[in-house]
């Protein structure tokens, strides 16, 4: 008897599954045949995948495409699309490190990431729009990995809440008997990466124990290394890294009733400040220097799984651990955005003579980048029994608990001692209740370029120090869940049966998040303030399926499931899928289902301070926000169709098409601060006062933005339709096999409503910054050729992706231009039991397309590296 977990099925059921017949990047998937059964996904009855568009990407997949962590898988699945899988300090501060799944481009937070076909807690952070997710950097090692399965249509009524979008399932390595240990070394211009990983089993107290444990660096990749980035490349245009807020910086003088540059601005000393003109009444900063692409990261990771025979049944345990530590580089120091702060006429450097506010930040380019560190450590833990009932019916009980901890450290100047220091009581040893400005131990903090000239007072390391705070952001999520399920075949008759799932689940996820005093304060003056929060959730959901054969050509999966959570009055999941085998070449499948995304405990309870970049008054500047949980939200709903064709018209030919459409509804988005921000400026046109957008938006006495208000809110929802088409083809050449594949997803609808009644905005083809959505390109392609004999395999792999349309404000062209890029990936066996690889990623080293983002491109779709050349060796023991 085998372990039965909730998706299984005998792999020779599998092998002969049209999922895995088109898998659409499986180019060289093979099954091992030592594996008396495989985890496959879409049912929770076996072969019940086959009425399910189930893409594979295998190991050998993995390694072709230069895969090193779990960050980059994202992109071997065409149906996925706007993935935060790379650091962008900018639009992203407070996730770095991490990764997840964006299927059909419906929100982090609505593809629900399984491994074995277990439930994994969310990150411990949230993406800057609020978007709970969970992070796949930190499930397993990727030696330990075999392949990821991924649903393609609605899973509700099969998974629950969270699978609205589809599923990914994480599939791990069992049954390994021969130890083996990786080892692999990769090249970037300005960066590189190593990683080594291990695994092996062995039987222990009659049962089979898998370890295996990964240890993972990348160096940093600095926005200096690419001229792609560099604001000079562009002519310091107004969309690039260059803000107003400098250092040296600008002075708002009551006098004049406008800004004045700093006197110095102008110095050659300061190689990154200038004027736009003679006459620019700001100085402005080019920091464009100072942020990682790339960032330094080092992972470590732990795996182990264990079966045996139990009393007349199957046990299985399985725990893993997961460390990452994130250096990203960013600015010197950051914007003073929370609050104004003003220099006195009495300042012994202040070359106004009279009280002046100040704008620009504590330090300038010559202090180098700060850097904010993310620590994430993450542990699961998870087991289950399964064994047989009277009438070849089965059971199962299985729970896990897992569980993500952060540690967030970002530098940022202190309100309060900053302004302290202005008035001259600065210092760590200056009282400034009893302290006299400029005596003893009181100092003044000298913000003009002066300081750093020489031709004022200096500000020393201790002062500066002294003025320096962090975001010490402490938090953690946890899931816990219980399953219990059972199943068999109800009905035989003499033309079909119909085989039975039923189970039940509880689910407990909790989120908690702690900011050091400062934040709690509102101290810091960018990141603003943010409350500490703790919330929890608890869900309970009672499911059935059946699977009905009607002849030998027609099956039918009838599925609903029913879940509360939060006490609430709960939601019923139902789903309908039929396939009909036409012929023996030609297969045709048809779902449908209706879905549903509880919000997230985030969403619920939480609080987020960010500083997005927004369009005011002619200039992007970084404004604080601060967005609010709200206790009554509802569930996002969602209904969708799939349609499709399986055809064999060849031997060792396989072609599939399919149809899809999801309308997703009262999605939980965070409120625009760009929309806030435009809907108050046209008030002000308009003459009102008072308005509800007016009030949400705090200015300076000097009219800089510096707060807007924001909520979670139940505002949207989103259209989407479009086709998915695989191909693969293989047959026997020169002594070997050849495989050719290609997988190619074309999205032709995207329509999002902001607010309900709202007319439709097409985000379909954009980057949507203006939308709720991420960047969309119509098409993805992703196209596989492989030759390998017993010796010699070489395979490569190309990546396509459409040009599309940057919707950004402010910018002059918003045309992004397609790429297509070629890994290649040529491995050698030396014997039985070492393998020897050379690979390149980005054979032709293109750099990714124009964007007129910030740093010169798009974060959420190119890879900023270029050629990346690996070498790689496997000794199997």
């Amino acid at each position: 008897m085998t372990r039965r977990l909730a998706l299984t099925a005998t792999a020779a059921r599998a092998c002969i599954a049209a999922a895995c017949l088109m898998a659409p990047a499986a180019w060289a998937q093979s099954v091992p045949a030592s594996l008396d059964e495989v985890v496959v996904t879409g049912s929770r009855i076996a072969g019940g995948d086959r009425l399910a568009p189930v893409d594979v990407v295998d190991r050998q997949t993995f390694a072709a495409a230069g895969v090193s962590d779990a960050s980059q898988l994202v992109r071997l699945l065409t149906a996925n699309s706007g993935s935060e899988a790379q650091v962008d300090q900018l639009n992203q501060p407070q996730s770095s490190g991490t990764a997840q799944f964006n299927l059909r481009n419906l929100g982090l937070g609505s593809t629900l990431v399984l491994v074995d076909g277990q439930r994994w807690t969310n990150s411990a952070v949230v993406a800057t729009d609020g978007s709970a997710f969970v992070d796949i950097n930190s499930l397993v090692p990727m030696i330990a990995l075999e392949r990821i399965e991924a649903v393609k249509d609605g899973a509700s009524a099969v998974y629950g809440s969270d699978a609205v979008a589809g599923v990914v399932n994480f599939i791990t390595r069992k049954g390994v008997t021969r130890p083996e240990i990786s080892a692999k070394y990769a090249v970037a211009d300005g960066s590189e990466e190593s990683v080594i990983e291990a695994i092996g089993g062995l039987s222990l107290a009659g049962g089979d124990l898998t370890l295996a444990a990964s240890h993972f660096h990348r160096s940093a990749l600095g926005s200096d290394e690419r001229a792609f980035t560099q604001a000079e490349t562009y002519g310091r245009a107004p969309w690039t890294a260059v803000t107003s807020y400098g250092q040296p910086g600008s002075y708002f003088r009551p006098s004049t009733k406008g800004f004045s540059p700093d006197p110095d601005c102008g110095d050659p000393a300061f190689a990154e400040a200038y004027l736009n003109s003679p006459a620019d009444t700001f100085c402005r900063l080019d920091y464009s220097d100072f942020f990682d692409l790339v960032p330094q990261e080092t992972r470590t990771q732990l795996f182990v799984d264990y079966g045996r025979p139990l009393a007349g049944a199957d046990l299985w345990l399985q725990g893993a651990w997961s460390s990452t530590e994130t250096a990203a580089r960013q600015s010197p120091s950051l914007p003073i955005l929370a609050r104004s702060l003003t220099v006195p006429g009495s300042h012994p450097d202040n070359p106004f003579g009279e009280d002046v506010l100040f704008r620009g930040r504590l330090l300038g380019a010559e202090a180098g980048a700060s850097i904010a560190d993310f620590a994430y450590e993450t542990w699961r833990l998870a087991g289950g029994l399964s064994g047989d009932l009277s009438g070849g019916w089965t059971w199962d009980l299985s729970a896990t608990a897992s569980r993500q901890h952060v540690a967030y450290d970002k530098p940022d100047a202190i309100g309060s001692a900053l302004q302290n220091a202005l008035n001259g009581l600065g210092g760590p040893g200056c009282d400034p209740a009893s302290g006299t400005p400029g005596v003893d131990a009181c100092r003044y903090f000298n913000p003009f370029g002066s300081a750093y000239l020489g031709t004022g007072a200096a500000n020393d390391a201790d002062l500066v120090d002294s003025l320096i705070g962090s975001t010490g952001l402490r938090g953690a999520a946890g899931l816990v869940t219980l399953d219990a399920s059972t199943g068999g075949e109800a009905f035989v008759w003499g033309g079909g049966s119909i085989d039975v799932a039923l189970g039940a689940q509880y689910r407990r996820s909790t989120f908690r998040h702690d900011w050091s005093d400062l934040v709690n304060a509102g101290d810091l003056l960018t990141a603003g303030y943010s409350p500490d929060f703790d919330g929890d959730q608890e869900a309970l959901a009672a499911f059935a399926e059946a699977r009905v054969h009607l002849g030998d050509r027609i099956e039918a999966q009838l599925a609903a499931r029913y879940e509360s959570y939060g006490g609430d009055d709960g939601k019923l999941s139902p789903k309908v899928a039929v396939r009909w085998d036409a012929t023996d070449r030609l297969a045709l499948r048809a779902s449908w289902s209706q879905g549903f995304r509880a919000p997230s405990v985030y969403a619920l309870t939480g609080a987020q301070a960010s500083q997005p970049s927004v369009f005011d008054r002619g200039a992007f500047v970084f404004v604080n926000t601060l967005t609010s949980g709200d206790a009554d939200l509802k569930p996002e709903e969602s209904e969708s169709l799939t349609l499709g064709a399986l055809w064999r018209p060849l031997p060792g030919l396989e072609l599939g098409l399919d149809a899809w459409r999801f309308d997703y509804a009262n999605l939980v988005v965070k409120e625009s601060a760009q929309a806030i921000i435009n809907q108050a400026a046209a008030d002000d046109a308009a003459g009102l006062t008072g308005t509800p957008a007016q009030a949400r938006v705090a200015r300076s006495s000097s009219g800089a933005l510096t707060f807007v208000q924001l909520y979670f809110t139940n505002a949207s929802s989103i259209e989407t339709q479009g086709l998915d088409l695989s191909a693969r083809y293989s047959r026997d050449l020169l002594g070997g096999v050849a495989t050719a594949s290609a997988t190619w997803t074309h999205v032709d609808r995207y329509d999002i409503r902001l607010t309900p009644g709202a007319a439709a905005t097409s985000g379909l083809g954009s980057t949507n910054l203006n939308t709720l959505g991420r960047s969309l390109p119509e098409d993805r392609g992703e196209f596989g050729l492989t030759w390998a004999d017993a010796a010699n395999s070489l395979t490569a792999l190309v990546h396509y992706t459409s040009g599309y349309i940057n919707d950004r404000s402010g910018i002059t062209d918003p045309d992004i231009e397609s790429q297509t890029t070629v890994d290649v990936l040529y491995t050698r066996a030396i014997g039985r039991d070492l393998d020897l690889a050379l690979g390149v990623v980005n054979l032709t080293d293109e750099d990714p397309p124009l964007a007129q983002f910030a740093l010169g491109y798009d974060p959420v779709v190119a890879d900023p590296r270029g050629r990346v050349v690996s070498i790689g060796v496997t000794k199997r023991f």
